[in-house]
C-alpha cells in the first residue's frame, strides 16, 4: 500500500495492512521516515540562518551602536515590525529572527499538507491508496499529525544551534527564552497547514492548495505590519493570525493564544475530513 507524505509516495507493508486500527499509526511512522530529509534541509537551513544572526550580535550587540543604527531608519519602519527594543540579545533576534520567520516556517507545513491530496491524485496514487483498507479520516490526520511532528523536529533543530552558537560565542542568550522563540512558530505554521490540508481535500490541483494558502500567509502579515503604523487598518488586525503570535523570546510564550492558534488548525482539519469525506477522486 502507498501512503502519501511530503510529496512522495509511502510504502506499508501487507502485515500493516491487514491491521486496521494500525493503520493511522503506521501511515504517521512512514510519513516521519519520508519526511526525515525535508526535516533535516530545513531544520539547519532555520538553524543556521539564527546560528548567524546570534553570532552576528556579538558585532553588532553594542548597546549605543544599535541605538544609532536604530536611529538610522524610519520611526514607522521600526514600529510596523515590531523592532521596539534590540539592545538585548533577546531583542536583536526577535528583531532579525521571530518577526519574519513565521513567513519562511509555515512554508513547510503548506508544502507537506497540499501534498497530501492533491498531490498524491495529480501523480495517480490516491486512487490506489484509497483501495486499501485505510479510512479518508487517517489520510489526512495521519499526513497532518506527521507533519505537526516534523515542524517540531525542525524548530527543535533550529533552536540548538542557535542558542549553541550564541553559548559558544560567549553570548548570554537564555535558553528558555531561545525554545520559547522557536516554539511559539509551531501553531501558527500548523494553523497555515491546515489551511494548505483543507484546500488539498477541496481542490485536484496541488498548485491552488499552495497558492491560497500562501496568499492568506502574506497578506495576513501585510494586515498585521500595517497595522502597527496606520490608525485605518489596526482595527483589523484581529483578522489576521499575526495580531495573536507575539514576541515569546521577550515575553514568554502566550498560551492562551498558543492555544487559540492550535485550536484553529484543529478546525481546519476538521473541514478537510469533512469535505475529503464527500469528494470525487479524480483517476
Amino acid at each position: 500500500m502507498s501512503a502519501v507524505g511530503a510529496g512522495k509516495d509511502v510504502d506499508v507493508s501487507p502485515l500493516e495492512v491487514r491491521k486496521p486500527r494500525g493503520t493511522l499509526t503506521a501511515l504517521i511512522r512512514h510519513t516521519l521516515r519520508l519526511q526525515l530529509k525535508s526535516l533535516l534541509i530545513w531544520g539547519v537551513v532555520v538553524g543556521a540562518y539564527g546560528a548567524a544572526i546570534a553570532a552576528s550580535y556579538k558585532t553588532f550587540g553594542d548597546p549605543a551602536q544599535i541605538e544609532q543604527i536604530m536611529q538610522a531608519y524610519p520611526e514607522d519602519l521600526l514600529e510596523a515590525f515590531g523592532m521596539t527594543d534590540m539592545t538585548t540579545v533577546e531583542g536583536y533576534l526577535d528583531g532579525q529572527i521571530f518577526i519574519l520567520a513565521p513567513l519562511a516556517v509555515a512554508f513547510f507545513t503548506i508544502l507537506t499538507a497540499s501534498s497530501a491530496i492533491a498531490g498524491a491524485e495529480e501523480r495517480g496514487t490516491l486512487d490506489v491508496l484509497l483501495g486499501n483498507p485505510l479510512p479518508r479520516w487517517q489520510l489526512i490526520v495521519g499526513n497532518f499529525a506527521a507533519t505537526a511532528i516534523s515542524l517540531l523536529g525542525i524548530l527543535a533543530l533550529a533552536g540548538a544551534m542557535t542558542w549553541v552558537t550564541a553559548a559558544l560565542m560567549d553570548i548570554d542568550l537564555s535558553l528558555r527564552a531561545t525554545a520559547e522563540g522557536y516554539l511559539n512558530l509551531w501553531p501558527i505554521s500548523l494553523a497555515f497547514g491546515g489551511l494548505a490540508m483543507l484546500c488539498s481535500a477541496i481542490f485536484h490541483r496541488r498548485a491552488l492548495a499552495i497558492a491560497i494558502p500562501g496568499f492568506v500567509l502574506f497578506g495576513m502579515y501585510l494586515l498585521d505590519t500595517l497595522g502597527n503604523i496606520s490608525d485605518d487598518i489596526e482595527d483589523y488586525k484581529p483578522l489576521s493570525a499575526f495580531h495573536y503570535y507575539g514576541s515569546a523570546v521577550l515575553d514568554g510564550v502566550d498560551w492562551v493564544n498558543f492555544a487559540g492558534l492550535a485550536a484553529v488548525a484543529v478546525a481546519l482539519i476538521l473541514l478537510a475530513i469533512l469535505v475529503f469525506r464527500r469528494r470525487e477522486i479524480y483517476t
